[in-house]
């Protein structure tokens, strides 16, 4: 009956019932009995056979029974004799007969229920004589459907009438599913008995029959693409298979809809027992065992053994697994809320009685919504540390959830609090910040280790809530040493640090740098250790040895997703080494932490990562890439999540549409609402620094003065050695010559550049620009040739594009206007490059006109004399690089374009670099 039944077959079987059908008018009665499993296509096979014979001759009669139905008396018997074609009269004498049958059927014994009284024969005797009349008239056909679900009375008038309907002109059709049956099973059995009964059995569909089958109804083009995947999810089963193909028909395939539907429709037809096991299976998965699922059901294992039997032959389940993967929520949907809620918590009693795996318990308990036992809070406890272990940060956030509803009382409940509220900023930053009150009264009432309390010292710290974090840490300090304390060395540690965050918070507690160590008490070697030895090295030290000392912080950090300092650590290391112009490092690290962020499904982390890679875009006057990285940041975490920090992400974007020009976008993002504490922190800086940019390209040089001199008034506590985390001097000095005053301008250039360690060609390549700027004209273009120098070997695409605009100026100045002509045209390209379109239209509009590009074309014969790569570098020459500067672009020696140049020159009839651009 089973494995390799096919659409040929079924028409074999059609065949056979015709061919039964013409049997039975000789007088030769005939039983035929169609078997399958679930969703074969038995009933359809059969439908289909009295619909042909229905407007024949051929009288009709046919019942279906049903699960909800299995307890009415009489209830199939009395859907059979409701034909139009037998006389009215019969029929409703029959009708008045099966009513008082029915009730005398419920007034009897249960015990004596199996056979019928004699004074029931009577009338049942009489059903059996209009069977016999009706058939002498015209040949009887009888289809009875799902005979494994008839009434006990209709089975019993069932087991009576047929041997004596063997003489008669009739054909009986049965539908049945040998693997399930009613409790009367004794009797269904010798029915199916009778001599003249023939099997016609049917089965899920080969593959060949699905490809069939779909091509017929899809075309042949969906039956090759089709074709395997809805054989391997279907198995062959009828039932699921239209279901896959109505969808696929209309287009609505989605989240697998259309299996779900046919699985619900196919369990609906299930008996009970199977119903249970199959819920059982959903809910234990594979690894549960025969005896496992019998106990969640509560069935006996050979009725497990069954229904597993049953539902393959269905092709429902390959062993015990199911074929797609929405088929457990499927099965689950057809329970309450309640009933799955208490499923799935008698699974995770049955788990750890029998010693399952932790995270297999504590996904039971999740789904159960409750754990009531009391070794449940242990269990999620411990699965929520190896799903972060595994990286899987909010399943793990679940888990401590429910843990912390199930906590006993507040010592219990608060480190699942802290720990639940540092992990849940991972995920979302805007919502971590709700449960901090009650974290803090923890940290308050001395619940909390000390390793707890200084992660909640930095998320505290995240916010702008320095006050509190004053508060908690005092209370900290005050629990002494010791196992329950907090040492000295944890404590100007996390001291170091918070000056290097809050400028006016380290002008009170005066932290000096501190290194790595030993400290008391459980925590050792503690990664706010390392992030205060950043702080302090970054505040008092050179930017040498506070690169160096990033760089291998960075080389031997791992992120941890249940340690927020772990990620602070990072952060501040990428922060100084972007601080002290280590660009390219920096945006090594930073590349390698966004992939591990991403792996280790931490948003939060990812985009603070990816804000400091837009910072890093900036400074490189990459202004398209800054833009939209900063953008991306703030796509990743939204505003209010930010807390202080969205400084660093919001500053970047303001800065980076003001340099391309586009100030009425920046406006937007100036306008926008930040924390009030932002503008007391470092991050605060990157604000104040792009607002003053803002405001002096809106014409608004005294407003961003302020802006330049509050930024000098925040970085005046901290003492930093060289230009910190922005050069607000060159700012204010630009500010300054926008106000007409040179002098004060060139004092704070100067002061810059006795400030600025060796190696910051960036920032001492912009003074030179500003000091040109505010300088006589005689001093200027010596003063800009060596920016322009510096900001090219520093790789500033847009101060570059600045300095070469103001010498071009200063070289028009001068009467160089063929030099002049060649710097603009250098800068116009550099800015366009970049997106700068500003910077474009300070170009002298006659440089951009004089040569644009189409005029510069000499003939296409000329042209096309030149090779490929002798094109290209006779292009970037007419643009005024030199020929080392093209070699780096190409990525070839200098000689090499010497070479080139020597054979564009002959080619082209030309003596001079200059006559390029109008040949190139």
């Amino acid at each position: 009956m089973g494995d390799q039944r096919g659409m040929i077959e079924r028409e074999t079987a059609f065949s056979t019932l015709q061919r039964l059908l013409e049997g039975s008018r000789g007088g030769k009665g005939q039983l035929a009995v169609v078997q399958g499993p679930l969703g074969s296509g038995k009933s359809e096979l059969m439908r289909g056979f009295l619909e042909t014979v229905e407007d024949s001759p051929t009288l009709v009669l046919s019942a279906s029974a049903s699960r909800w139905e299995s307890t009415l008396p009489f209830g199939v018997l009395s859907q059979l004799f409701q034909n139009s074609r037998i006389p009215h009269s019969v029929r409703t004498d029959l009708n008045q007969m099966f009513i008082g049958l029915t009730e005398r059927e419920q007034s009897l014994d249960p015990e004596s229920a199996d056979l019928f009284p004699v004074d029931m024969f009577a009338d049942l005797h009489k059903t059996l004589l209009v069977l016999t009349d009706l058939a002498e008239r015209n040949p009887l056909v009888i289809g009875i459907d799902n005979l494994h679900y008839i009434d006990g009375p209709s089975l019993r008038w069932l087991a009576y009438v047929l041997p004596r309907l063997r003489f008669a002109c009739a054909l009986v059709v049965l539908t049945d599913d040998a693997a399930r049956g009613p409790a009367d099973s004794f009797l269904r059995s010798e029915l199916l008995q009778q001599p003249n009964a023939q099997r016609i059995p049917v089965g899920p569909l080969t593959p060949e029959g699905v490809a069939r089958l779909v091509a017929r109804d899809l075309g042949d083009g969906a039956a090759s693409r089709r074709g395997h995947e809805f054989a391997e999810v279907s198995g062959g089963n009828l039932l699921v298979l239209r279901h896959l193909i109505r969808d696929a028909r209309t287009g609505d395939e989605k989240d697998g809809q259309a299996y779900g539907a046919a699985l619900r429709s196919c369990l609906n037809h299930c008996d009970p027992v199977v119903l249970t096991v199959v819920r059982a299976l959903a809910v234990l998965g594979t690894r549960g065992s025969t005896a496992e699922l019998a106990r969640l059901a509560d069935v006996e294992e050979w009725e497990v053994n069954r229904a597993l039997r049953s539902l393959n032959e269905a092709r429902l389940l390959d062993g015990t697994a199911f074929r797609h993967p929405t088929a457990a929520v499927a099965v689950l949907d057809t329970m309450s809320v309640a009933e799955r809620s208490d499923l799935h918590e008698r699974a995770a009693v049955l788990l750890h009685s029998v010693g399952a795996p932790t995270i297999a318990i504590a996904e039971q308990l999740s789904n159960a919504d409750r754990a009531v036992q009391p070794w449940a809070v242990d269990v999620l406890l411990a699965a929520a540390s190896e799903s972060l272990t595994a990286n899987r940060i909010q399943i793990a956030a679940g888990y401590l959830r429910l843990a912390e509803r199930a906590a006993a009382d507040a010592p219990t409940g608060a480190p699942i609090r802290v720990r639940l509220s540092r992990i849940g900023w991972q995920v979302d930053p805007g919502s971590a910040s709700r449960s901090l009150p009650a974290v803090i009264a923890d940290a308050s009432a001395g619940h909390l280790a000390p390793c707890d309390v200084l992660e909640l010292i930095w998320e505290l710290s995240w916010y702008g809530e320095v006050g509190a974090v004053a508060d908690v840490l005092d209370g900290l300090r005050g629990r002494g040493q010791g196992p329950h304390g907090v040492g000295a060395e944890d404590a100007q540690g996390v001291l170091s640090w918070l000056a290097c965050l809050y400028p006016s918070y380290g002008s009170v507690r005066r932290p000096v740098a501190t290194a790595p160590g030993e400290t008391s008490g459980a925590c050792r070697m503690a990664p706010w250790l390392t992030a205060g030895s950043l702080a302090g090295g970054f505040l008092r030290g050179r930017s040498d040895d506070v690169a160096a000392q990033a760089e291998q912080a960075l080389e031997n950090l791992i992120l941890e997703n249940d340690s927020l300092w772990s990620g602070e650590v990072a952060l501040l290391a990428l922060l100084v080494l972007v601080y002290t112009d280590r660009l390219d490092s920096a945006a090594g690290h930073c590349d390698r932490l966004l992939a591990e962020a991403g792996v280790r499904h931490a948003p939060a982390w990812q985009a603070a990562f990816t804000a400091v890679r837009a910072e890093i875009a900036l400074r490189q006057g990459n202004l398209k890439t800054a833009a939209r990285e900063a953008q991306a940041a703030l796509d990743i975490v939204p505003a209010q999540g930010w807390g202080v920090a969205l400084g660093l992400p919001l500053g970047c974007l303001i800065l980076a549409h003001v340099r391309m020009g586009r100030l009425d976008v920046a406006a937007k993002f100036v306008a926008q609402a930040i924390p009030c504490t932002m503008l007391q922190s470092r991050y605060g800086l990157h604000y104040l620094y792009a607002r003053g940019h803002y405001r002096l390209a809106s014409g608004h040089a005294q407003s961003a003065l302020a802006d330049f001199l509050a930024c000098g008034e925040l970085m005046d506590c901290w003492e930093i050695y060289g230009t910190g985390p922005v050069p607000w001097r060159t700012s204010a000095a630009e500010a300054w010559i926008k106000l007409g005053n040179q002098d004060q301008a060139k004092h704070l250039v100067r002061d810059q550049l006795s400030r600025l360690p060796p190696g910051s060609a960036r920032v001492r390549g912009r003074s030179l620009r500003l000091l040109a700027a505010a300088s006589s004209t005689p001093q200027r273009p010596q003063l800009l040739e060596e920016a322009v120098d510096l900001l090219h070997d520093c790789g500033d695409k847009f101060e570059l594009a600045l300095a070469l605009i103001d010498l071009s100026h200063a070289s028009q100045k001068a009467g160089d206007l063929r030099g002049a002509r060649r710097l603009a045209r250098r800068a116009w390209h550099a800015a366009k490059a970049i997106g700068a379109e500003a910077l474009c239209a300070r170009v002298a509009p006659e440089y951009r006109e004089k040569y644009p590009v189409s005029a510069r074309k000499k003939s296409p014969k000329a042209l096309s004399a030149l090779s490929k790569q002798e094109r290209r570098v006779a292009e970037l020459a007419s643009e005024g690089y030199t020929n080392q500067e093209i070699a780096d672009q190409l990525f070839i020696t200098k000689s090499t374009v010497e070479q080139h140049l020597t054979r564009v020159f002959r080619k082209l009839n030309v003596q001079r670099r200059q006559e390029l651009s109008q040949s190139a």
